[in-house]
């Protein structure tokens, strides 16, 4: 049975397993998504970091046997210029591939919408690669809705 809970640091080093297989992931998508190589310690130090932070930082883990399945990683951040005036945005999204089509994302993102509400935060973002078909039809049935989009150039 898979467990959602909050990440600990015994993690770090199958989370960051798990973001560098999703960066890879991304990648696909667009060449500006290039994975650096060799940053394994600049990760695990900003692993670190955001588990240190709970007040601005929420890192949730899918739990199967004692086996990350799932991560999500999210950040909270102040609008100043609107309302709501607290949003819940997700950075990093990935669950392995043997556990897609088991509700596996859906309990995550729920598990991080009952830690929000019980923070007051009543939204919920996400970003991702603008051609990921596979993330817009998820969110899409998740209820999200698209709200900005970003550009870049590279030169």
């Amino acid at each position: 049975m898979v467990n959602i809970r909050l990440m600990e640091k015994k993690d770090i080093n199958d989370v960051m397993d798990e973001l560098l297989r999703l960066k890879r992931l991304n990648s696909e998508f667009d060449f500006a998504l290039k994975v650096s190589s060799g940053n394994e310690n600049e990760i695990i130090n900003r692993l670190n970091k955001i588990i240190d932070d709970r007040e601005d930082h929420i890192i949730l883990v899918a739990e199967d046997d004692n086996k990350i399945v799932g991560i999500l990683i999210s950040d909270i951040l102040f609008r100043i210029y609107y309302d709501p005036k607290y949003e819940v945005r997700i950075r990093e999204f990935y669950v392995m591939p043997e556990y897609r089509g088991k509700d596996i994302g859906k309990m995550l993102i729920n598990k991080l919408r009952d830690i929000a509400q019980k923070k007051d935060i009543k939204m919920m973002t996400s970003e991702f690669p603008s051609l990921n078909l596979i993330a817009i039809n998820f969110y899409k049935n998740m209820g999200f809705k698209e709200l900005i989009k970003i550009y870049s150039k590279i030169e």
